[in-house]
């Protein structure tokens, strides 16, 4: 009973620490793109859910990345679909590429 129970923790311990290292993996992914997107003046498609659940896709041209008050990390830019400069928390965007140059 011990060894099925300690087999059963170590199990559950393995996958949390491969989701929370996938979910740093993708946040690091997605702060880098982003970064040189600024710096490259790229646009980027992003997948975003907003805070009532729903899913949609922009393409923005990020200009800026900042940490809010509350400890959430935005970037600001322009949003093709709206057509205004719009931020968004990476912590909704879902996925993401980065879409052209210039």
């Amino acid at each position: 009973m011990r060894i099925t129970i300690r087999r059963t923790i170590r199990a559950a311990l393995a996958m949390v620490e491969a989701i929370a290292r996938s979910v740093v993996s993708h946040t690091f992914r997605l702060l880098a793109d982003l970064y040189r997107a600024v710096d490259a003046g790229a646009a980027v498609e992003i997948a975003y859910v907003k805070a009532d659940g729903t899913e949609s896709r922009r393409v923005i041209e990020p200009a800026e990345l900042a940490a809010t008050s509350t400890g959430h990390i935005t970037v600001r830019g322009h949003d093709r679909l709206r057509g205004e400069d719009r931020t968004f928390r990476i912590d909704r965007i879902v996925g993401h590429r980065l879409a052209e140059v210039g």
